[in-house]
């Protein structure tokens, strides 16, 4: 069983007051986090109205705070991990200013969660499978790119099938500087894999797959598979869309793969808004 990150009690209660203001629950309802999945009655911690607000609060600093607190405490961070917040904060100014495109399911609190991912691990070697235009891109790479950069990358990989959104990465990275490193391949994951060498530091998945019966898996767990063997020692693996019920049938063969302890040493869910995310360390 993987270990599970749940936002502090501060992004909850600003959670409950969205929910009520917007008129979604009664306003005397009360927050149960042991009610059943689903529970009308009560605001429970994996109903979808709650966790639609959870991940866009004024509490998104503490709860990444917390994430990295909780790493600390298992061993899988050092104790005195952190990562630069005015550099964030920049990055994340330029990002919104300069970046095109279409509608993305990142909430605010996940995009600073998986830059900070990034900058306490400081991977050489980036590989995201499944980049669309850029955006989560920005996020996963944001300490080694940009003007606020925080440290220099070895090599950004970035792919996806979808040429007119690659064409549109690069035009979005075209925008920011010191993003030498960063190269954007339209080409289905599973073919351009075959040949871009490892070993890789740090993996983001985020690839669909198509409606195909061959395909009712997902494509998460068969291009973990794939690279599996070039994940350097202690490499991370981050697979988003963790807890979306939309990925349930992916999710029931990517997860108990990166939960069994032969394959990774740790594997942590971190359940901060409707779509989650889940960290997996070799």
């Amino acid at each position: 069983m993987a270990l599970v990150f749940r936002s502090p009690q501060s992004a909850i209660d600003a959670a409950i007051r969205k929910l009520k203001a917007d008129g979604v629950v009664h306003p005397d309802a009360a927050f149960n986090p042991s009610a059943p999945d689903g529970l009308r009655r009560e605001i429970a911690y994996r109903d979808l109205d709650f966790v639609h607000r959870l991940g866009a609060t004024a509490a998104e600093e503490e709860t990444v705070d917390g994430a990295l607190d909780l790493l600390a405490e298992n061993g899988l961070l050092p104790g005195d991990a952190s990562y630069d917040k005015g550099a964030y904060e920049n990055h994340r100014r330029a990002v919104k200013e300069s970046f095109s495109g279409r509608w993305t399911s990142m909430t605010p609190t996940m995009e600073r969660l998986i830059y900070a991912l990034t900058s306490v691990r400081r991977p050489a070697r980036l590989l995201e499978l499944g980049s669309f235009w850029g955006y989560t891109l920005a996020w996963f790479a944001g300490p080694c790119v940009g003007a606020d950069r925080t440290y220099v990358a070895e090599k950004i990989y970035g792919i996806d099938i979808d040429a007119d959104m690659v064409e549109l990465a690069r035009g979005n990275f075209a925008k920011l500087p010191n993003c030498e490193e960063v190269e954007l391949i339209a080409e289905d994951a599973r073919t351009a894999l075959e040949r871009i060498p490892g070993p890789f530091d740090f993996v983001y998945i985020e690839a669909k797959g198509d409606t195909r019966d061959d395909e009712s898996e997902g494509l998460y767990l068969p291009l973990l598979k794939q690279v599996y063997d070039r994940l350097s020692d202690g490499a991370w693996v981050i697979a988003h869309d963790s807890i979306d019920w939309t990925f349930r049938e992916e999710m029931a063969n990517y997860l108990p793969y990166v939960r069994d302890r032969s394959r990774f040493r740790e594997s942590v869910s971190f359940e901060i808004d409707y779509c989650g995310l889940e960290l997996s360390i070799r």
